[in-house]
């Protein structure tokens, strides 16, 4: 009895070992093969291989102020009051059409007293030359002092002095009469009008003021690092603008703003500084513009792009696969289908692209999809559909 108790503990217990060793065998295959699986599964992300392209360096700022490049004030160039307007606001005139008759009362009887003078002086004048031939004659024949002929011809003299001043006097009269017509003095559009008619207004002061829009620039403080990014500063440039964006209009222009989506104008570089051999961390750009359309107007507008209009050939990859533009680098696929995070040098840009000086080749597949909460060394399987289509924010 005692024997079949024996066996009968030892068979279970020999059951029990085997059925623990089964699980731990079963267990241990497990965990194998997920481990397999899992090594063997790759993750699916979207990528672009990098290539050469065209980049068109671009500039943005936030808000420039658009201003014209010939701009004056009419002055009134006499005392005395408004008597008419010959022009308004917005109109648009030519240099030296007439804008507005300043009268003052005192001009013709300035000129009056003065022909009165001239008159009194040239007689004058007249009686001294009478004098000194006579004189001359006289002394000639000894029958006066030397003396006496010096004498008259120095009041001769002083009669010619007496003369031209009343003449210099009726000019200067003369001229304020004229002045009274006050004329453009120079070409453009009126945009502001100070005075009205009936006004009384100071020799000096001003009555209209008129610009030339058919130059426009603005100057914009810009952050070095970025104004780098158009160098050379040689060549055209392109000034992308929406009159949308115009967010304070100076001044009503005959003209009208005629265009209201983006629109791409010429622009020149005409000063920068300080030069570009001096090491600051801002620079003063002056860009002016060919506005002879005359479409636009004095006024602050915002989200400005400036563009180059030569493309530079770059070895580029999408501005939004580099999550930190101050460190850039960039997720790839290495040769062996894992996910590889490189360090890279980047160049010029665009709104787009950004060239790469260093840490990519061409043909290098670049991940367009994002790598956020991945490792490196995870395999991955990148699909190229729709890689090229990469919008990107702008480097502001």
């Amino acid at each position: 009895m005692k024997t079949f108790y024996f066996a009968a503990t030892l068979i279970i217990l020999l059951l029990s070992a085997a059925f623990l060793g089964y699980g731990i065998y079963l267990n241990s295959t497990s965990d194998s093969h997920i481990e397999t699986m899992l090594a063997s599964r790759a993750v699916k992300l979207s990528g672009v291989k990098v290539s050469y392209r065209d980049l068109y360096p671009e500039l943005y700022l936030d808000y420039i102020g658009l201003r014209a490049r010939m701009q004056a004030d009419a002055i009134a160039r006499i005392d005395g009051m408004i008597e008419e307007l010959y022009v308004s606001q917005g109109q648009e005139i030519k240099q030296g059409q007439p804008l507005c008759k300043i009268v003052n009362n005192d001009v013709p009887l300035s000129i009056s007293r003065a022909d009165t003078d001239i008159a009194k002086a040239e007689a004058s004048y007249l009686q001294a030359m009478s004098t000194v031939e006579r004189n001359k004659r006289l002394a000639a024949e000894d029958a006066i002092p030397a003396s006496e002929l010096e004498m008259s011809v120095s009041q001769m003299t002083a009669a010619k002095a007496e003369l031209d001043a009343a003449r210099i006097t009726r000019k200067q009269m003369e001229d304020q009469r004229k002045s009274q017509v006050l004329t453009a003095p120079l070409s453009g559009s009126v945009i502001v009008v100070y005075q009205q008619a009936g006004n009384v207004v100071a020799k000096g002061a001003p009555v209209v003021m008129i610009a030339d829009f058919t130059k426009m620039y603005f100057t914009a403080l810009v952050d070095d690092k970025k104004m780098r990014n158009l160098t050379p500063l040689d060549g055209g440039f392109s000034l992308c603008i929406d009159m949308a964006n115009m967010t304070e209009k100076a001044f009503d222009s005959a003209a009208k703003s005629s265009f209201s989506e983006e629109t791409v104008f010429d622009v020149q570089i005409s000063g920068i500084a300080p030069p570009l051999s001096e090491s600051v961390p801002v620079r003063s750009l002056t860009f002016e513009i060919d506005n002879r359309l005359g479409v636009m107007e004095i006024g602050m507008y915002t989200d400005i792009i400036i563009r180059k209009n030569s493309p530079k050939r770059a070895l580029a990859v999408p501005l939004n696969v580099i999550p930190d533009q101050d460190n850039p680098s960039v997720g790839v696929s290495d040769a062996e289908s894992r996910l590889a995070i490189r360090k890279i040098k980047t160049g010029v840009y665009d709104s787009d692209y950004v060239e790469v000086l260093e840490g990519l080749e061409e043909g290098d597949v670049v991940i367009t999809s994002g790598i956020g909460g991945l490792e490196a060394g995870m395999k991955v399987n990148v699909d190229f559909a729709g890689g090229e289509e990469t919008g990107s924010e702008r480097m502001r």
